[in-house]
């Protein structure tokens, strides 16, 4: 009964849709048009604090030293790279002849003032570099990261993004924001806020020419909203479909791609205040226990999720023996009598808004569940930029107050080590798990290049984390792309987000 009234609300979607088949009368065009649910904080790839919404755009005209082939490949991108022996010294070679749309040439400068720009500012790149001695120069084209202790996240988290020193110079900061030059297949056009950015080819790109010439990212909020634009012909391919209208959509004759995809649904605990309940295991255990995730998966996202207590099959340091928390409300009513709550208790229940679909479906179904066991929840959703800046609020405050349905890393990204790294690594800021001894693990896991026993130690850390229910994985995430039926796009995989390349996509006569 806990899904009536959302999947009421789903229908009354649909019907509001209609069933017209707006496929039927698409016509070849060379510009294409994305519905994507939220704005980017900033183009600027070294300064985002919120790459999610950020990457999906300017991964466009902006590119990594490391790229990725569609099917998760690393390879070099606008360089190649050696690793040294001992694993502390990678050594990047940029292609020659290329240039950023500015028209200035691509050098290890561009390089330099890209690393200490986001060194500076950005929480994925301070990461990243966590482990970095120094950088170094050794001539236009070739540079050097010397790190103080081998590092296997740098390679598969694709170093880093260049932007132009040359161009910064010129035109200052405000300018270079406003107006951002990469090195990529498209070119930056214009950004009219809360409405769309657009995008054209660089006819001058020094990879494959991109076969589609123009393209629009309109912003979109609303779910039901980016279906009916697809349906009525005002979008070629919108990101984040709704899961609950997928095989409507379908049915229709639209074609849809679907990615497994970090990150994924979880309940997260800040775990350093033992004023409040879930401070014992045995509140947060209970509270696994009383939320039923394969009903989630099957009855309001119809089966789409994956569903997998940490990792998924294939990635490094996935255990098989590692089951998802069994519903047992009965099991839950007796720890929280345990536990000195046999009445339940009042808490918070944050969720990340205009971040990924579903959200908000997901924090009201699991505040059902709880209440069923005599636990009420503040449900408050939150733009996501917002509440990464609470997260690392939270993380510096010892008394705060807080569980959320949160997106906390795991499963889907290149490498497991970062999941590890970025969600349960108590020095760093977007961690709300303490625990020295898992701290200790961790850094040894990154510094360990073998990837037989990296792949024991991850299984370590993640029984560690499960036992202690430092989180509750609800689901795994897939993206789900909607397009059009003249429209083929296949999107990349084992990123950090769901991105849309239009480079990939291709308009059919």
């Amino acid at each position: 009964m806990f899904f009536c009234s959302i999947a009421a609300i789903f229908l009354l979607g649909i019907t509001l849709l209609g069933r017209a088949n707006a496929a039927a009368q698409l016509k070849p065009s060379q510009k294409v048009t994305i519905a994507m649910i939220a704005e980017p904080d900033t183009l600027d790839p070294t300064t985002t604090r919120f790459s999610v919404t950020s990457v999906p755009i300017s991964n466009n005209f902006f590119e990594r030293l490391v790229d990725l082939t569609p099917d998760g490949k690393v390879v070099p991108g606008i360089a190649s790279w050696e690793v040294s022996p001992d694993g502390k010294v990678v050594e990047f070679t940029l292609r020659k002849g290329i240039k950023f749309h500015s028209g200035d040439p691509l050098t290890t400068q561009d390089v330099e003032f890209s690393h200490a720009r986001a060194l500076k500012v950005n929480p994925s790149h301070q990461r990243a570099m966590r482990n970095l001695d120094r950088f170094e120069i050794v001539d236009d084209y070739k540079c050097k990261f010397i790190f103080k202790e081998p590092d296997v996240l740098f390679i598969p988290t694709r170093a880093l993004h260049v932007v132009s020193r040359s161009y910064h110079d010129r035109v200052g900061e405000d300018e270079f924001a406003k107006k951002p030059v990469g090195t990529g297949p498209y070119k930056f056009v214009a950004w009219r806020n809360g409405e769309y950015i657009d995008i054209e080819a660089n006819e001058s790109y020094w990879g494959d020419k991109p076969p589609v010439k123009q393209a629009r990212f309109r912003f979109i909020k609303e779910d039901t909203t980016r279906v009916a634009m697809l349906k009525a012909g005002e979008v070629d391919i919108i990101m984040s479909t709704p899961y609950p209208l997928v095989k409507e959509i379908e049915s229709a004759g639209f074609k849809t791609a679907r990615l497994p995809t970090h990150p994924p649904t979880s309940i997260q605990f800040h775990n350093a205040n033992p004023g409040v309940p879930w401070y014992d295991k045995r509140v947060r255990l209970a509270i696994a226990h009383a939320i039923d995730g394969d009903s989630i998966v099957k009855n309001l996202f119809h089966g789409i999720p994956g569903r997998h207590a940490r990792l998924s099959p294939g990635e490094i340091g996935y255990d098989p023996e590692l089951k998802p928390y069994p519903y047992d409300p009965k099991k839950s009513k007796e720890l929280l009598a345990q536990a000195g709550f046999p009445k339940g208790f009042e808490m918070p229940l944050y969720y990340f808004a205009g971040r990924i679909a579903g959200q908000k479906e997901t924090a009201e179904v699991v505040s059902l569940y709880l209440s069923a066991i005599g636990i009420t929840c503040k449900v408050q959703g939150i733009e996501a930029a917002q509440m990464l800046d609470k997260a690392r609020a939270f993380h510096d405050d010892p008394k705060a107050v807080y569980v959320g349905l949160s997106t906390v890393p795991m499963a889907h990204l290149p490498e497991p080590t970062e999941a590890l790294n970025t969600g349960y690594y108590s020095k760093q800021r977007m961690a709300l798990y303490f625990n020295p001894v898992l701290d200790q693990l961790i850094e040894k896991i990154q510094a360990t290049m073998d990837n037989t026993k990296r792949s024991e130690l991850i299984k370590q850390a993640l029984r560690m984390i499960h036992e202690d229910v430092a989180t509750i994985q609800i689901f795994t995430a897939t993206e789900v792309y909607a397009m059009k039926s003249n429209i083929a796009f296949t999107p990349t995989k084992k990123n950090r987000e769901p991105l849309m390349l239009v480079k990939d996509v291709r308009i059919k006569d």
